[in-house]
């Protein structure tokens, strides 16, 4: 119930849309809309770094 009014009011869905997204991408949308608003805090902090080693 939680996840499909943030995803009408919030991610601007349709209910239809809400229903038929892969469960997994709504978590990782309401995830996001949560980092952006300042709801939550990230886990860890990624530097381009950490991702690709130097010297490539």
């Amino acid at each position: 119930m939680r996840l499909t009014y943030i995803g009408m009011a919030h991610l601007h869905l349709s209910q239809v849309e809400v229903g038929l997204t892969v469960f997994g991408e709504l978590l990782d949308l309401v995830d996001c809309w949560r980092l952006e608003t300042g709801r939550a805090q990230p886990l860890r902090q990624w530097f381009i770094d950490d991702v690709i080693p130097a010297g490539i």
